[in-house]
């Protein structure tokens, strides 16, 4: 049986806010286009018009990917879907 408190609070205990922040600043890099800076003042800005969430759907995926391996786990779609809102929730992504 899946406990998403559970898994949420196994969560935090490894991946701090600032960890998850970093790894989301850094993941940002690999889809931002070259020419950015031709009609925006930031990366972030260049990122929030031209893409639909990829960055944050990596971070996420590899947390879950720590936790189902960490803990010997298999979600079902439902579960791994629930996962993800509660990830997305909790370090604001």
């Amino acid at each position: 049986e899946f406990d998403l408190d559970l898994a949420i609070t196994k969560i935090k205990e490894h991946f701090s806010k600032e960890e998850v922040i970093d790894n989301y600043d850094n993941e940002l890099l690999n889809w931002i286009e070259d020419d950015w800076e031709e009609d925006y003042e930031s990366e972030y800005d260049w990122y929030v018009d031209h893409n639909n969430g990829e960055v944050q759907d990596v971070v996420i995926s590899d947390i879950i990917s720590w936790y189902k391996k960490e803990f010997n786990k298999e979600l079902s779609i439902d579960d791994h879907s629930e996962l993800h809102d509660a990830i997305k929730s909790e370090y604001s992504l």
